[in-house]
């Protein structure tokens, strides 16, 4: 029982949290520095050094973690935070070995960095909000499929002959509109079909159907499907806000409960006290 308590203790201890934010941030600075292979071979040792101790402090802390749920360990894994803590640090534990295999997974180290994100509520909200609207995230993927799928065919038939590079087949079309939904560079390849391939300051408009054809994709794509994956998790926040909301309250609600059965415990204490004192005097009377 005094491990069970000291490991609660150390675990939900601010300077203990603190230390691991730390560890973190260290791990971070050493992952970018490895990525200069000058000084990374300059300074191997060190940086290896304080890789292994950032591993076993992570794994430390998730062995106090587990000693301080007691008898229930495994509820550890109940929480998908840390799971994924878990996961991170096992990735880690693999020992140096010069195979393929292992060498990718030595590359999940980089891993480490994103257990920042179990130190922020904030960010452990918005994760859990992409993560529940990707349901809905999959229709409007479907429909902006669709919509690609639509606007390549019909470019394909009406530029496909004179701008193969970018309309030739199927493929290559849905790779142009790519590009023209991030709004980068779109009037270059429009302005081949406006003006023509010579463009030059005199150039005159040729037909004005590339003009409705680029803007009608671009107002539809960019404009309003790309808003509605904002919408979708915009609304999953809100419901994740509100559920966390929901547990604060039902969090209160019990600790009320708690308190107003301790009152009552403690009452009962008194009258029982008082009883006692009285069943004494009268015994000491007689």
């Amino acid at each position: 029982m005094n491990m069970i308590k000291i490991a609660k203790e150390v675990t939900n201890n601010k300077i203990f949290k603190g230390l691991i934010f730390s560890l973190i941030l260290l791990t971070t600075i050493v992952t970018g520095i490895e990525t200069y292979p000058e000084i990374a071979s300059k300074h191997h040792r060190l940086l290896v050094f304080l890789d292994n101790l950032v591993v076993y402090s992570f794994a430390f802390e998730i062995i106090l973690k587990m000693l301080a749920l007691g008898k229930r360990p495994w509820d550890f894994f109940r929480d998908p935070w840390n799971v994924f803590d878990f996961v991170i640090v096992a990735v880690c534990l693999f020992p140096y070995a010069d195979t393929h295999f292992v060498a990718v997974l030595r590359i999940f180290r980089i891993l480490r960095i994103l257990r920042m994100i179990t130190f922020f509520p904030k960010l452990r909200l918005l994760i859990g909000a992409l993560l529940k609207s990707i349901p809905s995230m999959g229709y409007v993927v479907l429909l902006l499929f669709i919509l690609f799928y639509v606007y390549s065919i019909l470019g394909i038939f009406s530029f496909g002959a004179a701008d193969p590079t970018h309309f030739g087949d199927l493929h290559h079309a849905m790779v142009t509109l790519f590009k023209v939904l991030t709004l980068e560079g779109w009037t270059d390849i429009m302005n081949v079909h406006l003006y023509g391939n010579q463009l030059t300051a005199s150039s005159q408009i040729i037909t004005i159907g590339p003009f409705f054809y680029f803007a009608t994709f671009i107002l539809i794509g960019a404009m309003i499907i790309m808003n509605l994956f904002i919408g979708v998790i915009m609304n999953s926040m809100e419901e994740s806000q509100r559920e966390l909301n929901h547990e604060i309250q039902e969090i209160k609600s019990n600790s009320e409960t708690s308190e107003e059965i301790y009152t009552q415990i403690i009452s009962r204490l008194d009258d029982l006290r008082d009883e006692i004192y009285r069943l004494k005097k009268s015994k000491s009377t007689k």
